[in-house]
């Protein structure tokens, strides 16, 4: 999908969470809608096939469950697909468990497994937010690292969502000079952040 589509797509979505945030259920539909496949696709590649839907499912559930405490750091979909990693994750570690109950021949209290449950989650939710801290540490540095030029269309078209129209507009440039100049930008910011992101040889 084009990067301008996603933009679009994701604007449409965060609309609908907050028609929901604000006691719209129904809007929740157009989530469903939108991702159901995307979930779907990469569900099948992590689960066996007859246990797709159901995982599935249960990734709308925990997205829906998950809505306030959503800040928009990342766009939805990649939102989506974090918590359908968790949930193959959780799907793998329930079957491994009950495999073990039958081969040891006893199972754990409930208690006992709400806890491994809870130290679980709050160890994948500091994972989470030291990747998410770590993403925002190597896109500010790496926006350092541009010309002030393309600094200046990124943070228009990617950070505040601008439109090509827009962002044109407010550089004082065609539309066709903004479009070449974003695209060379989003080259030289991926460069970067592969050279940020790369393991460094250490000096001798």
């Amino acid at each position: 999908m084009h990067i301008d589509q996603k933009a679009a797509e994701d604007v449409f979505v965060r609309e609908a969470i907050q028609r929901v945030l604000e006691g719209d259920i129904e809007a929740f539909g157009v989530i469903v809608q939108t991702f159901q496949k995307l979930i779907a696709a990469d569900l099948a590649r992590r689960l066996p096939t007859s246990d797709v839907q159901e995982v599935a499912q249960d990734v709308f559930v925990r997205a829906y469950r998950a809505l306030p405490g959503y800040r928009g750091d990342a766009p939805v979909r990649i939102w989506l697909l974090r918590i359908a990693r968790y949930a193959a994750m959780d799907f793998w570690r329930s079957t491994y468990r009950r495999r073990k109950h039958v081969q040891e021949g006893h199972d754990e209290s409930i208690s006992r497994r709400m806890e491994i449950a809870h130290q679980e989650q709050v160890a994948d939710q500091q994972r989470d937010e030291d990747t998410r801290a770590a993403a925002q540490e190597w896109v500010a540095a790496a926006l350092q690292r541009l010309s002030p030029d393309d600094r200046a269309v990124l943070t228009l078209v990617e950070l505040e969502e601008r439109s090509m129209k827009e962002a044109a507009q407010m550089l004082g440039c065609g539309l066709s000079a903004v479009k070449v100049r974003a695209f060379r930008a989003r080259k030289r910011m991926k460069a970067i952040l592969l050279d940020l992101q790369s393991p460094k040889e250490e000096e001798t």
